[in-house]
């Protein structure tokens, strides 16, 4: 489908890309992710979303890649934040940091906040 941006997108069904596959447009197919130095898309809203949180919660980051490591930012001072990360996380913000891969760390966050125990 198109987007507002004019790009377009379409599931590839887990093939594998290549250069010279390209789309109906003519541009080379590539990954529908953001790469390191490229603009993100809809950030303003982003920014929006997060300062709305009732819960924030980071999962898989050092919070040095910007401008999503920003976003913390925009959380409302009272909206508790959650970080969850094996490695040490390079963020002076108050946060608990989970020090557990994601596969684990999100699902133990979820029964703890469910049972009411952060």
């Amino acid at each position: 489908h198109s987007t507002a941006d004019s790009s377009y997108i379409t599931k590839i069904k887990g093939e594998e890309l290549n250069l010279g596959d390209f789309c109906p447009k003519g541009a080379q197919l590539r990954p529908h992710i953001v790469w390191f130095g490229e603009m993100v898309p809809m950030m303003d809203l982003a920014c929006e979303k997060a300062s709305e949180a009732a819960i924030f919660i980071v999962v898989g980051t050092f919070l040095n890649v910007y401008p999503a490591a920003n976003l913390v930012n925009f959380a409302p001072l009272d909206c508790p934040i959650y970080l969850i990360d094996p490695n040490p996380v390079s963020a002076s913000l108050e946060a608990k940091h989970i020090k557990e891969k994601a596969g684990t760390g999100v699902p133990a966050l979820v029964k703890k906040l469910l049972n009411n125990v952060y």
